[in-house]
């Protein structure tokens, strides 16, 4: 009997995302480089120092889906060319010829507020006309958030006894949900040698799981059957986490930033599993010129674990530049991932705002597979959202 394994990890993030994804649109635009990133409304998710520097306050709005495969694009062209499960031979070697199939739908959503922030306002008589002068809070600057995560992992194996019968396939499904409500706190030391602002957040964290497993059957007709047990949810499972950042101002227009994300390492209970959540860091710089622009810079110092312990890693890089205007922005960048030698290509992101309320971001890989003599990257991200300064 032939065997064969495939894993496949899809994950579906139903609501705002976990560790270093794109969370909201700017940064989405930007290579997904946002630890140093001053202009924008979701410092809490990237750099809790950020609230500090521009301690205005802002609001944030964010919904999208991203599609990512890796080793399935064979198989899919197959399908659609044969109309279905038709060739049971030929799907059976297309499988044996991509040993390893993922697919992942993600979509990270959210909502943010700085709620006790700064101002700008106009100088009294005698200042410089047009000059707006900054209003700092006392208490420094506050925001609160709503995150929320789910992920399906799933394996198959796959066998055939000859390559003229049916393909049987067994195998497990897992999911898990992680809720989080994060309350930031940001804070500016002005000095000779530049501005430090330092943050700090903590976040309710809770972690619901649920199991599965499943069976198929193609026969040499191609008429497949499924099966598979109702999923056994998991109690909800609550801890806690914290956040650590960093932002520096040397001079005027250049931050240089690093955070720590979930240094207390998160545990959860899972139907008696101890899951953990390990530690993220991630440095990052900006520069702002000429008012309207800024060139933005992020990298992964480590490579990190995409949920828990166990699970895959990547370490991304990534930068862009960003146009600042009054009532349009215009976001362009260029991003990838180091842990796993840039599998995905470039991926090639950029972003649109318009009016503060309505922002469209889109991310697309450089590296794409045939679909019917089309040609679609094996990534594609799609954000829609808005975010605004008060």
């Amino acid at each position: 009997m032939k065997k064969i394994l495939i894993s496949s990890f899809a994950f579906l993030s139903c609501l705002f995302g976990l560790g270093f994804g794109s969370m909201g649109n700017t940064s989405a635009g930007l290579g997904d480089s946002g630890v140093a990133l001053r202009k924008s409304a979701w410092g809490i998710y990237y750099n809790p120092a950020l609230l500090a520097s521009d301690n205005r306050g802002k609001f944030g709005y964010s919904v999208g889906v991203n599609f990512e495969e890796k080793g399935i694009d064979a198989l899919v062209s197959t399908l659609l060319d044969n109309g279905g499960f038709n060739n049971v031979q030929e799907i059976y070697q297309k499988l044996q010829a991509n040993p390893k199939h993922t697919l992942s739908i993600n979509s990270q959503n959210g909502i943010v507020i700085q709620i006790t922030g700064g101002a700008h306002q106009i100088p009294a008589e005698g200042g410089v006309e047009g000059e707006m002068i900054e209003k700092r809070n006392p208490y420094g600057a506050f925001t609160i958030a709503g995150f929320a995560s789910a992920f399906a992992l799933g394996d198959l194996t796959i066998s055939q006894t000859n390559s003229n019968s049916q393909i049987d396939a067994t195998g497990n499904l897992a999911g898990i949900i992680l809720m989080e409500v994060p309350v930031g706190w940001g804070w500016r030391f002005e000095t000779k040698g530049g501005d430090v602002n330092i943050g700090a957040s903590v976040k309710y964290m809770g972690v619901l799981g649920a199991y599965s497993n499943l069976s198929a059957t193609i026969p040499s007709n191609g008429e497949m059957t499924l099966s598979y047990n109702t999923p056994t949810i998991s109690k909800i499972s609550n801890w806690f986490g914290i956040d650590l950042g960093l932002l520096y101002t040397p001079i005027s227009g250049l931050n240089l930033g690093l955070v720590a994300k979930n240094i207390n390492v998160p545990k959860f209970d899972i139907s008696g599993r101890t899951l953990k959540i390990m530690p993220q860091f991630r440095a990052g710089l900006s520069y702002e010129f000429a008012k309207y622009f800024a060139l933005t810079f992020d990298v992964d110092l480590a490579p990190n674990r995409i949920l828990f312990e166990d699970s895959p890693k990547t370490q991304m890089i990534g930068g862009g530049f960003l146009m600042d205007f009054k009532y349009i922005d215009l976001r362009f960048g260029l991003m990838g991932d180091m842990a796993n030698q840039f599998d995905q290509g470039v991926i090639v992101t950029g972003g649109i705002n318009l009016l503060g309320f309505l922002d469209v971001a889109v991310q697309a890989s450089s590296k794409m597979f045939d679909v019917q003599k089309y040609k679609v990257p094996n990534l594609v991200t799609l954000k829609i959202g808005g975010s605004f300064t008060f």
